[in-house]
């Protein structure tokens, strides 16, 4: 199994909100981002994340639950990601836990799973794949 840590960080990417959501955190509002950085915690480029998600439920302005898929292009092949998340359970102590569920290259059939959280205000993801 392999184990690592990638940090988000803007890239050149865009970010896209659903055009006919008033206000955009509404149940069956979507969203993404295309092209976000991941970085090893070294600080080297490792890859890029897009994420697509819908509001499955909203607690607060800030505090949503969605229900997303990611790709994450990485140096050795893609990992596709899947789940529903909470944005507030990101800072707590264990994060939120979601599905690795297939890639290719060195990551094809990949299984496993991807822990997110907060640290210091920056996403990290721990992959465990097997």
């Amino acid at each position: 199994m392999a184990t690592f840590t990638l940090r988000v960080r803007p890239g050149t990417g865009v970010d896209i909100s659903d055009p006919n959501a008033n206000p955009k955190e509404v149940p069956g509002a979507t969203f993404g981002f295309v092209d976000r950085l991941l970085e090893d915690t070294h600080g080297h480029l490792r890859g890029t994340l897009t994420f697509r998600g819908m509001v499955t439920k909203k607690f607060a302005v800030d505090d949503l639950e969605v229900a997303f898929d990611a790709t994450n292009k990485l140096d050795e092949g893609v990992i596709n990601t899947q789940g529903v998340i909470r944005f507030n359970d990101l800072g707590s102590a264990n994060g939120v836990t979601f599905a690795i569920v297939g890639g290719t290259g060195r990551y094809k059939k990949a299984r496993g799973t991807v822990t997110a959280k907060l640290v210091n205000s920056v996403p990290q993801f721990r992959f465990k794949v097997r």
